[in-house]
Parts: structure tokens; sequence; C-alpha cells
């Protein structure tokens, strides 16, 4: 049998023992700091790196361990071969921030062809910004399938929502005419009431609607949520959408 933690993710401060893994409740989002003092260093640096690698001596401009004129012939020289050095570490660095999908820089259509983006739910024509935030949602959605991890996801795509589940009415537990759900056209334990604050709603109106075909009240309800949603729910649950 593998090893446990070798199959699954684990979260700081897990056993790796464990044999089933949740992510925490509250997780530092924060990107860390990634530079050091080899991701971006000045031409004068890298100097330092090379001349601290030459022997010592007066041969060397270094007589009894002084240190080097920096505006001697060979200090010079090393600072010439140091600004290439520099440029490579820079590069390599850039490099490295390709690895991680908060980080990148210039891998961006690389990583949309490995996750089938763009999201036809944001549409074709996307700025970086919102190429970017495809991307995060993309890759975070993945093992979403409580109300707690559509809010979460709802709330990177920039919408503040809330999920009711409704109660389905029980013979002998529940009170007639309580909060308790008959049912209906679909079976109320499978149902999410998702509510989104601030949603316009477009009332009929007289002289205006023609009946039969304006509905009472529609609510504007974002596109890129509603398809959000519709891609990433369990195949079991209907979505409906409230203000």
């Amino acid at each position: 049998m593998s090893d446990p933690a070798m199959r699954w993710p684990r979260y700081i401060g897990e056993d790796e023992r464990a044999f089933f893994h949740f992510a925490p409740s509250d997780p530092d989002n924060s990107v860390p700091v990634q530079g050091d003092a080899l991701s971006d260093p000045t031409d004068e640096e890298a100097e330092g790196f090379l001349t601290a690698l030459l022997p010592k001596g007066a041969a060397w401009g270094t007589p009894d361990n002084q240190a080097l004129d920096p505006q001697s012939v060979l200090a010079r020289f090393w600072r010439a071969i140091g600004s290439g050095l520099a440029d490579a570490y820079r590069a390599l660095f850039r490099v490295s921030m390709e690895s991680t999908a908060v980080t990148l820089i210039d891998s961006l259509e690389d990583w949309e062809m490995e996750y089938a983006l763009p999201d036809p739910c944001l549409g074709p024509d996307q700025t970086i910004d919102q190429r970017m935030r495809s991307l995060l949602l993309k890759i975070r959605s993945g093992g979403t399938i409580t109300p707690a991890d559509f809010i979460k996801l709802a709330a990177d795509a920039g919408y503040a929502i809330t999920i009711e589940e409704p109660n389905p009415f029980r013979m002998g537990a529940s009170a007639m005419g309580g909060s308790d759900a008959l049912g209906g056209a679909y079976p109320s334990e499978y149902v999410w009431i998702v509510k989104i604050p601030g949603v316009p709603v477009d009332y009929f109106r007289m002289g205006v609607g023609r009946m039969g075909e304006t509905p009472l009240g529609k609510l504007g309800l974002p596109a890129d949520l509603i398809c959000l949603f519709e891609a990433l729910k369990p195949a079991w649950t209907t979505v409906i959408f409230s203000a």
C-alpha cells in the first residue's frame, strides 16, 4: 500500500498519517515574500560575489587583506562580468515565478492552455486581470462541493453571497405553517438557495409589460456567477438564485 502522505496533499500542522485531508477553515491566502539576495542583485552586488572568490594578496589588489579598490581595473573588469551574472540571476528568478499561478509573469497563455481557458463564463474578450482571476478561480475550484466552498469561490470572483439549504418537511417533526419546505418541483434536501445582495429587480409595469410574456419580476443576476455555479455545482443539486 502506498504512503498516504504521497497520495494526498497535506496542510500546515496536519499529521502526515491522516487518511482524509481537509483545507483549513481560514487559510492564509497572502503570497509569501518570494525574493532574496539573488533574485534582483545590483551590478555591484554581483561584482562582490565574484571578487570574494579571488585570491588575496598584492598581485590581486588586496595586500594585507585590504579591500579591493572599486576604481581599479580589476574591480571594474569584474563589475562588467557581474552585470551579466546579475541579469542571469534575475532571469532565473523570473522563471521560478512562472511555477505558481499567483506569481506568474510571462506564461499566462501556457497556464490557460493547461486549464482549458479562457473561461466561457467570462466571455471571449477579457483583460489580463480578468484572465488571471479566471485562472485562479479554475485552480481553486478543484474539490468544490459544499456550500462553504462555493461561498469562498464566489468571494474570489467578487461576490458576497449566502447559501440557504431548506429543511424538508417531515411528518411528526415539522410544524404546519413552519419554515420547513413541503417540496415541489425539486426535492428540498437537494436545493441551494443562493442569495446575492444588491441585485436589481425589474418589476412588471402596467402599460409596458405584456401579460403572458413579461415576468412579474426579473432579477438582474450576474451571468458570470450563474455560469460558475452551473459548471461546478454537484450534479444532484438544484441552484435557485434569489436577491
